[in-house]
């Protein structure tokens, strides 16, 4: 069992863990709130996921009709979920954060990255994200469970100093989460604006252009 570290500051607040956290040349990545409307992306998403990432991701190696009945039952009206785009409107990353089954005021979080976006901290990054988001709701504590053998899953246990627990082949960690005040709100909404503004931007250049003007 690892150590129990101090716990992650408030998202939005100054400390060591927060800046320790972050790969090295790793700026703000544009994480958005997702929707009904992105089911489509979703599912494209998560096909995309190789095999062992597939195992890694769902406990088991999932196949396409399963991840289609997955994505399918998303409830976004009690969970939530954040993706990462790239230039081509492809989600390269998602979070799910269950907040349907946040008995006591715990909600458990599950994190995939495609290939391309690996490498580069946007796991830890979703985390983070996730985790403002379940303290600007009340809740006291965040809920990581995963293979033990899922090296970025630990990666981003040890970053967010979560108290680790393993029990044979899984892993439970937990990360107590602060109050939420006016900063970590502001700094919701701040980013929330960020990643839509990304997102819009992204959609105009993506978006075919039409015949020029006579």
């Amino acid at each position: 069992m690892m150590a129990a570290p101090s716990p992650l500051p408030p998202p939005g607040d100054a400390g060591p863990r927060a800046r320790t956290g972050a790969h090295p040349g790793v700026g703000l990545v544009p994480i958005r709130s997702l929707g009904t409307d992105d089911r489509a992306a979703l599912l494209e998403h998560f096909l995309a996921l190789r095999a062992e990432d597939r195992y890694l991701r769902f406990g088991y190696p999932a196949t396409d009709r399963q991840i289609g009945r997955y994505v399918a039952g998303i409830d976004f009206a009690c969970d939530e979920l954040f993706g990462v785009f790239d230039r081509r409107l492809r989600l390269v990353a998602v979070a799910h954060l269950a907040m349907g089954q946040a008995h006591g005021g715990q909600a458990e979080f599950g994190v995939s990255v495609l290939p391309a976006g690996r490498g580069r901290g946007i796991g830890t990054r979703l985390f983070e994200r996730a985790a403002m988001f379940a303290r600007n709701r009340g809740l006291h504590s965040l809920r990581l469970q995963c293979l033990s053998e899922n090296a970025a899953m630990m990666g981003i246990a040890r970053r967010a100093g979560m108290h680790v627990r393993n029990c044979g082949g899984e892993t439970e960690a937990i990360l107590e989460i602060p109050p939420r005040s006016l900063l970590s709100h502001l700094d919701e909404w701040l980013r929330d604006a960020a990643a839509e503004f990304d997102f819009a931007i992204k959609l105009g250049l993506h978006r075919p252009q039409g015949p020029a003007p006579e």
